[in-house]
């Protein structure tokens, strides 16, 4: 391929550096970029090596294309761009008002995806919502309160029953042996 030296402001030099990969060198990325910028732009005009084809070439199936130089960039100018969801504390359902500021504080600090379905799944059933309809207000303080301070990446009833939950939260009292029974007045005093 025969190359031509082209003149090319310092401040353009400047702009590619900061877009383009550590595997591309300068020139190698303008070039890319310049091919990229006319395949999109007058992508719908007929190339020269189409007009090149002759009428024997009509009639068989070419493995082979017309093959453009490429490289892994991506193509960011037609692509659609997707809103990411912000979180804002109005989204928050009126039963958590008790625990509004806790969710946002959890919210802010906690690991992990913030997507529209992790917040789906900390406020449904399968999170907030299920621990406070089984295990009350309470419950969900502490966890919230527990979740800030120890940075999770989620609060769900299922991690709720298995560790947060106190170990003897259904279990009887266990009498121990008859030695550690209090005597007073005649009888044992349970």
């Amino acid at each position: 391929m025969e190359t031509q030296s082209v003149d090319m402001s310092k401040k353009l030099i400047e702009y590619c550096k900061l877009y383009m990969s550590e595997w591309h060198t300068v020139k190698g990325f303008v070039h890319d970029m310049t091919l990229l910028g006319i395949e999109t732009k007058y992508g719908h005009l007929t190339t020269y090596a189409t007009m090149k084809k002759t009428d024997r070439n009509k009639g068989k199936k070419e493995k082979e294309g017309e093959v453009f130089y490429t490289s892994k960039v991506d193509n960011i100018i037609n692509k659609e761009k997707t809103k990411k969801w912000i979180f804002k504390a109005e989204y928050i359902p009126k039963s958590f008002e008790f625990c509004k500021d806790l969710i946002v504080k959890f919210w802010a600090v906690k690991k992990g995806f913030h997507t529209e379905d992790a917040f789906k799944l900390l406020i449904g059933p399968k999170g907030l919502a299920g621990i406070h309809i089984n295990h009350g207000q309470s419950a969900v303080t502490d966890q919230l309160e527990e979740g800030i301070a120890n940075k999770w990446q989620s609060i769900t009833l299922k991690n709720y029953i298995a560790f947060g939950r106190p170990k003897n939260a259904d279990k009887e009292p266990v009498t121990g042996h008859p030695a550690q029974r209090v005597w007073k007045d005649g009888g044992f005093v349970d």
